[in-house]
């Protein structure tokens, strides 16, 4: 199991986030939030099974 944390605008979250699955197994995407007060960009966890 490995666990990426991605911090970017929301668009560019998103896009990474479908990148991330059709390359990986996604078992959990977990957090999307703020990155912080006042800035346009979000977090958001992605678990991934990189065993295969």
């Amino acid at each position: 199991m490995l666990s990426i944390r991605l911090v970017g605008a929301p668009a560019d979250v998103a896009d990474a986030v479908l990148t991330l699955r059709e390359t990986f197994s996604v078992t959990a995407i977990k957090g999307l939030c703020p990155s912080a007060p006042k800035q346009s960009s979000v977090r958001v966890y992605v678990e991934v099974d990189a065993s295969a």
